[in-house]
């Protein structure tokens, strides 16, 4: 009896959650797999969690195309047809987010964000989400380890992007710390991607791209600069593998997203953002392109062979058992 009285309260409440469809609005800045991935991890929570697209959820999907100012024209059209939640992917839609819903009833959850408060997206009660911050010093210390001739390190990236700006200014820091020496080149837009890298060609014995969402929206330039360099390339964003970078470190974003739908089910819980801590998904993982190291002529060392997560050979993907 108990087991049925529990089997129908049950059958209740899915059928009061049913009743009213929620919607849920989910901008971010550019399309690209990391992005699509916390974008597709946040949807299967809360597939899993029951809620149907179509049935009782309703999704709205914007793309600022790398564009801050589209970033806000999104937010405001979100908050015109009453979004339930806002869902923000990266640090640019995260800003114009808060920017439009800040202090309002409407909750914001963000992700994909590197510093929340260094972007000003902390301080209102209806934000939380999860932070992507990556780290720059074993990214730094790990190109050390690749080969002693690597001694300058090139890094493109956006000035403008908020993120993108507290992770040179740690690489700056760090490599001063490691002994090694930056070398900086900027691009505002990812148009300009192709000639900061090219800036960079014969000066570096290595490149490094963070989780700089225009760098990323143009990565195949800085790849074909480090290929013709015949040096390696390191990108933290795993989900950039295949697309040419010799090794990749950083978090698995669809998991990310996973985390990040964990969240917004809170929310939707009747939990207040201002009671949900901001978290960071501290796991790494560590990728090796065989395919991209061969064709510069680049042989891993035994010691980060050791340390892989998975390498990449004739195209595919395996996972090690180290």
């Amino acid at each position: 009896m108990r087991k049925l009285i529990l089997s129908l309260c049950v059958f209740v409440i899915g059928l009061s959650a049913g009743a009213e469809t929620i919607t849920i609005g989910i901008s971010q800045i550019v399309d690209h797999p990391a992005l699509n991935a916390v974008r597709d991890g946040v949807l299967d929570e809360l597939s899993d969690a029951g809620y149907v697209e179509g049935e009782n959820l309703r999704v709205l999907l914007g793309n600022a195309q790398g564009d801050f100012s589209v970033g806000m024209s999104i937010a405001q059209n979100f908050q015109a047809q009453r979004v339930d939640i806002m869902v923000s992917i990266a640090t640019p839609t995260s800003q114009a987010a808060v920017q439009v819903f800040g202090g309002t009833d409407t909750p914001v959850v963000f992700s994909a964000v590197t510093d929340p408060e260094a972007a000003g997206l902390l301080g209102e009660g209806n934000v939380s989400g999860v932070s992507d911050l990556i780290d720059v010093r074993a990214d730094l210390e790990l190109l050390a380890e690749l080969s002693p001739d690597i001694e300058r390190v090139g890094m493109v990236y956006n000035p403008g992007e908020a993120n993108s700006a507290v992770l040179t200014d740690i690489a700056r820091e760090v490599a001063l710390e490691l002994g090694l020496e930056l070398v900086v080149a900027s691009a505002e837009n990812s148009a300009a991607v192709p000639s900061a890298a090219q800036s960079l060609l014969g000066r570096v014995d290595a490149f490094y791209v963070t989780t700089d969402n225009t760098v990323v929206s143009a990565l195949e330039a800085v790849v074909d600069v480090a290929n013709r360099a015949g040096v390696p390339f390191l990108m933290a964003d795993p989900t950039s593998l295949d697309r040419g970078p010799t090794l990749c470190t950083g978090l698995d974003y669809y998991n990310h997203g996973r985390m990040t739908g964990a969240v917004v089910l809170q929310v939707l819980g009747g939990v207040s953002p201002a009671d949900i801590p901001v978290e960071r998904q501290g796991t790494m993982e560590l990728w090796l392109n065989l395919d991209a190291a061969e064709q510069i002529g680049f042989e891993f060392p035994e010691s980060i062979l050791e340390q892989a997560t998975g390498v990449l050979v004739d195209g595919e993907q395996t996972l090690l058992d180290n």
